[in-house]
């Protein structure tokens, strides 16, 4: 079998996992819309755009600059090797995705908002020293083929003591919902072919903060910081988020802007499954998701 094959099988395993992780969104979706269902939306509100919108849909283009460092342990073998996927096994550093987001002013002071992305990389390698992943033990001169899924979900929910004609300031609560889908197949001459892989979601929640200003009546500024290390069930280690918009406000129905994002995860995650379903590995992740993005708003 070449690295074509291998490919192969990864994309065949990936489609599987595709299906489940589906269903983390599905789940996802709908505890936010039970959550909107449940408020009631205050018609006052509208006297605070164009400081707020009281509901809007953007879609974005954003260039993501990624830095992604794995460990994969395992009882059998013990500690993996500690793999920087760009630097290491050719993964792009860099990509332009799409992105998807909308916000929902429930009511003067409280708002909510979900921000999506969905980020696909795969790479060919050889293996220029020897490498444990997981279960396996990667030889030397081995042909890699990585394949690597991340989807990430941003809802945040922002209390605003704060609202005055020209700015407000809040703080809340947010979770960074991450879909993780990594598969390493290796291959080599003699001594034949292998493989593992992590196919994981990690709910990582955060402290939020956010201030927006109005500078004139057709700019608005936003910016927003979310932080918090925990350990929670088997997963432990910190999350922070960063966010910077400015946008021009076209008439009561569009608006027109840029942003920078910024996303970094240090954590440890336990009792990962095997192929039977036995909790055999840990995964030790250091991950940065940064990006640039332009964006079209709709307001309502």
């Amino acid at each position: 079998m070449n690295n074509y094959a291998i490919t192969a099988v990864a994309r065949g395993h990936k489609e599987e996992a595709m299906l489940l992780r589906s269903r983390s969104a599905v789940v996802l979706v709908a505890l936010a819309m039970v959550f909107m269902a449940a408020a009631t939306p205050v018609q006052a509100q509208r006297e605070f755009e164009p400081l707020f919108d009281k509901f809007n849909f953007s879609v974005q283009g954003s260039w993501v600059k990624l830095s992604t460092e794995i460990g994969l342990d395992s009882e059998t073998l013990g500690t993996g090797t500690t793999l920087k996927f760009e630097d290491d096994l050719g993964l792009s550093s860099s990509e332009a995705v799409p992105t998807i987001a909308f916000e929902w002013q429930i009511a003067r002071k409280h708002r909510l908002a979900v921000r999506w992305q969905d980020i696909k990389r795969d790479s060919t390698a050889q293996a220029l020293t020897e490498i444990q992943w997981g279960d396996e033990t990667i030889p030397v001169d081995a042909g890699i083929t990585l394949a690597f899924d991340l989807t990430q979900y941003f809802i945040d929910y922002t209390y605003y003591p704060w609202v005055k004609e020209k700015w407000a300031a809040g703080f809340g609560l947010g979770i960074r919902w991450i879909d993780l889908y990594a598969e390493l197949a290796w291959r080599e001459e003699t001594l034949g072919e292998g493989g593992d892989k992590i196919d994981q979601a990690a709910p990582l929640p955060y402290i939020y903060f956010e201030y927006r200003r109005m500078f004139s009546e057709n700019w608005r500024f936003i910016a927003g910081l979310g932080w918090l290390s925990l350990t929670f069930d088997d997963i432990s280690g910190g999350n922070y988020v960063g966010r910077a918009s400015i946008e021009y406000l076209a008439g009561k129905r569009w608006s027109f802007g840029g942003a920078i994002n910024l996303a970094n995860t240090n954590v440890d995650i336990d009792n990962i499954e095997d192929a039977e379903g036995n909790p055999e590995f840990a995964a030790r992740i250091d991950m940065s998701v940064n990006d640039v993005s332009l964006f079209v708003r709709v307001r309502f």
